[in-house]
């Protein structure tokens, strides 16, 4: 999905619920007006709401370059200058931080990679995660016409070839790797939609790595077109069709950054594809995606039983790929005997409740600091008189608060999970905190 696209959404899509006099103060009060949902007050309430479509933006930095469309989101909010009315202004904070709430984590996902970290382990009951003689991954890589776009001074599709080249270095020797991309071909106009949507091809077959050939292959391709998941998705299960859960460990690494835009069902294929004979671990990647594509590709995650993450730069991106990596060298000792079964499943816990910490506090601090920015902004233009200012103000640092005691809330918690076997901590999680 282009820029241009993703912001024209936002504009046409941004639903005000203050004419602010036609506003009922009751449903004010509540925060339950038509069009906003009630204020989360609780941990469970955080975890359980949806990201606004600002998320993950950077609209307190001057020189960000999508500011000026956000301003223009903001310049459709009606003024509150004259006097003061909390109820009004409840309305109009809901209306902020519908706008620029993050997308918090549920603890589900700290111990969906303790599962991940659990490969060999009987305790987490998945076949998928048992090893088998060989082992295969395949990386499924979006170049679509919105790779195109810079995060720092290089595109997202340079960022990705780079992580996806370290990668295929870093595997064991007798690992095989494979990668398939799509969107590659015709542009992003209408015209070529149906080129586009058709293009998904294995530009390296599944072999071991090899740097000439894998250089090769990442030179033929740049980002132009549409976003074909579904099909790239039917297509990956061809690819491996010959390779058999019940001698391969298969995983499949899907990358976009954005949603299925050939009109595909990408969340049924998934589900096929892990139900299928090759039975792979599907995890998804959404590279600096907004509201609507996260929403998209947990789904798929979801369908297929796998884990997504949401990456906004090369290093998080690395990252993600490192858990594959990690599996692959427990393989390979695996393999050589040289590691007893309660090793092969040791798992390092406290580094992804480090990682789960840091990840709250980064989405609080950038949420606080957009609803912040975004305030001075209204009031520097006019729409806001300094008492409403310094309302929301008080509003914003309660709702940092909020998500400051329910991080250390979680955090300690997980603390205290780490002892107990997979099925229990999910049970545990799924009674405690249903947001997930």
């Amino acid at each position: 999905m282009a820029c241009t696209g993703k912001w024209r959404h936002i504009l046409s899509g941004l639903v005000l619920t203050l004419s602010l006099c036609g506003c009922s103060l009751g449903s004010a009060v509540t925060g339950s007006a038509p069009g906003i949902p009630r204020m989360p007050q609780t941990t469970q309430e955080l975890i359980g709401a949806e990201p606004g479509p600002l998320s993950g933006t950077h609209f307190y930095q001057e020189n960000y370059p999508h500011r000026a469309q956000i301003a223009k989101v903001l310049d459709q909010l009606p003024p509150i200058i004259d006097g003061m009315d909390s109820s009004i202004a409840d309305v109009y904070w809901g209306q902020l931080l519908t706008l620029f709430a993050e997308d918090y984590l549920t603890p589900q996902m700290v111990v969906d990679r303790w599962r991940m970290a659990s490969f060999g382990s009987p305790d987490v009951g998945d076949a998928r995660f048992l090893f088998r003689e060989n082992f295969n991954v395949q990386i499924i890589l979006d170049a679509s016409g919105s790779m195109k776009e810079k995060i720092g001074d290089k595109t997202k599709m340079e960022l990705a070839k780079e992580a996806i080249k370290e990668f295929a270095e870093a595997l064991p020797q007798e690992a095989k790797i494979s990668l398939r991309v799509y969107g590659h071909r015709g542009s992003g106009a209408e015209a070529d939609k149906q080129l586009s949507c058709s293009s998904s091809d294995l530009v390296y077959q599944l072999q071991s790595y090899n740097a000439k050939k894998l250089d090769s292959a990442l030179k033929q391709f740049e980002p132009n077109g549409w976003t074909s998941i579904a099909h790239s998705l039917r297509m990956a299960q061809q690819d491996m069709s010959a390779f058999h859960a019940d001698k391969n460990t298969n995983v499949i690494y899907l990358v976009s950054d954005g949603i299925e835009t050939c009109d595909g069902d990408p969340v049924a294929v998934a589900k096929e594809l892990s139900q299928s004979d090759i039975m792979p671990l599907l995890n998804v990647i959404g590279f600096d995606v907004n509201a609507d594509g996260q929403k998209q590709l947990k789904e798929i995650a979801t369908a297929s039983e796998g884990l997504y993450a949401n990456v906004t730069n090369r290093e998080q991106f690395k990252q993600e790929l490192e858990r594959a990596r990690e599996i692959a060298l427990k393989w390979e000792q695996w393999k050589k005997d040289a590691l007893s079964e309660a090793d092969a499943v040791l798992i390092d816990r406290k580094k992804w409740i480090d990682a789960y910490d840091r990840d709250w506090y980064e989405k609080n601090w950038r949420e606080s600091l957009n609803i912040g920015a975004a305030i001075d902004y209204l009031a520097a233009t006019g729409k806001l008189g300094a008492e409403a200012r310094e309302y929301l103000v008080a509003k914003r640092q309660a709702r940092e608060s909020l998500v400051t005691q329910s991080k250390d809330e979680l955090v300690h918690y997980l603390v205290n999970l780490t002892t107990q076997t997979y099925s229990e901590m999910r049970v545990e999680i799924e009674e405690k905190y249903s947001g997930g």
